[in-house]
């Protein structure tokens, strides 16, 4: 039985088109549970009765105050009862019938970890052109997703990862990248499939490099800050990790730093060195100059700052 997690914040009534997606009369979901992050929106409480009324399985949270998405969805995954737990956004669209394939998928090959692949559109009429899909396996899954870059929000894990994984780091505001790190850390078999299964609806105005106002992708220092110390985090909390994975990890670490301040007034010409060090030696070149860039993501305005490090 699966149950889905949707972190909610003024998603209007985009959360009740993204419910519909998920097929709630399906035998093999169990629950979709709604955490709420303290919305603002008046006409909430009114959607929010209308849900419980009119979608049996819809459990709701309400919170009265707010912390962020990755305190929220640890907040949902820790509530929830079914075997598997699905996790995405609460405005994005699932294609039909990818829950029960998942299913499928994970349980033909023992695994305890899915992905598959979220992308944007501005027609809803090209999620039915995505059908067929191919799927991989790795038993190394730490290795896998720093390799394929995989932190997107179209997930489904075991209940029994997610609790020994302890979930997302409720240090950090954003929860995708930390979320991939903590349940691939310890998967034993993750499968991954470049299927087109989770859809973000873009308005006529978005593009891939163009947001919209109401998404937090569009808030690119608070991403590269949540990034940055995440990895740092992670990197503190396992320092046993073996030296390829801390390679992809730090040089990741490097880049973000570079991507934060390239177009920033502060940027020296040595902050070009560390981004091309980065790609000679990642390890190295983290251990030099961490302070630095801790020092430097910490001292950034106009982030949501769940916890200041040393």
């Amino acid at each position: 039985m699966i149950s889905v997690i949707l972190t909610h914040y003024n998603k209007g009534l985009l959360l009740n088109r993204t419910i519909d997606s998920l097929q709630p009369e399906d035998k093999n979901l169990h629950e979709i549970i709604v955490v709420d992050d303290c919305s603002t929106d008046p006409e909430w409480s009114i959607n929010s009765q209308y849900l419980l009324d009119h979608y049996p399985k819809v459990k709701i949270i309400q919170n009265t105050d707010n912390q962020g998405p990755a305190v929220r969805l640890n907040q949902g995954a820790l509530t929830a009862t079914g075997d598997y737990l699905f996790f995405m956004d609460s405005d994005d669209i699932l294609a039909p019938n990818r829950l029960n394939m998942f299913l499928d998928e994970m349980q033909k090959h023992q695994a305890d970890l899915c992905y598959a692949e979220k992308v944007k559109i501005h027609d809803l009429n090209e999620i039915q052109k995505h059908t067929i899909g191919i799927w991989e396996s790795s038993t190394t899954p730490l290795n896998y997703v720093l390799k394929n870059n995989i932190m997107q929000m179209c997930v489904m894990c075991t209940r029994e990862l997610f609790l020994k994984s302890k979930g997302c780091n409720e240090n950090i505001f954003i929860q995708d990248e930390s979320l991939a790190l903590s349940l691939a850390k310890y998967s034993k078999k993750i499968i991954s499939s470049d299927l087109h299964s989770v859809f973000v609806l873009l308005d006529a105005n978005e593009t891939k490099s163009v947001r919209g106002e109401n998404r937090l992708s569009r808030h690119l220092e608070q991403q590269h800050h949540d990034m940055f110390f995440t990895i740092d985090d992670f990197i503190h909390a396992y320092p046993n990790i073996n030296e390829q994975d801390k390679k992809l990890l730090t040089k990741k670490a490097l880049s973000t730093y570079w991507k934060s301040i390239r177009h920033r007034p502060e940027k020296k010409f040595s902050d070009l060195l560390i981004y091309l060090a980065a790609h000679i030696n990642p390890i190295d070149t983290w251990n030099k100059h961490h302070q630095k860039l801790t020092t430097y993501f910490n001292q950034l305005d106009h982030v949501r700052k769940i916890n200041k490090r040393a």
